[in-house]
């Protein structure tokens, strides 16, 4: 499994063995002509605050979701799940707690969508390469 960075614009590629091949070769050149299985990717969804969002659908509150990891899945999704499942089990001052942090609406987020959310990724993006992280 090998997976490429988030760019600062938004960019979907049209073959992505091939661009996957192309960055994987940088990284262990000696992969060059490893077989590639299966290739995938697309747009990477973001919350505002680049922070997961959990709770339950307002009009159905035994419906509940987690989502906008953005681009952290693997690292928090362990115990933002069993958060989740505190939840789900009647509750906890955790879940209370994360389920609390409020859900920002983004103005024009439907037509003005890519150019948010580029431009939001370079900001976040540049913040943290000032910080020291590349």
């Amino acid at each position: 499994l090998f997976g490429s960075a988030t760019r600062f614009l938004e960019y979907t590629p049209h073959d992505f063995a091939a661009w996957n091949r192309a960055l994987l070769t940088e990284v262990f050149p000696y992969l060059k002509d490893v077989k590639i299985d299966f290739a995938w990717g697309g747009p990477m969804a973001c919350s505002a605050n680049l922070f997961p969002q959990i709770g339950t659908l307002r009009e159905h509150n035994n419906v509940f979701y987690v989502q906008g990891y953005s681009g952290f899945g693997v690292t928090p999704s362990h115990i933002v799940c069993k958060i989740l499942a505190e939840g789900i089990n009647g509750g906890s001052e955790r879940y209370r707690l994360m389920s609390s942090i409020p859900h920002a609406t983004i103005y024009g987020r439907d037509s003005l969508r890519l150019l948010l959310v580029s431009a939001g990724k370079l900001i976040h993006q540049t913040a943290g390469f000032w910080k020291g992280r590349n």
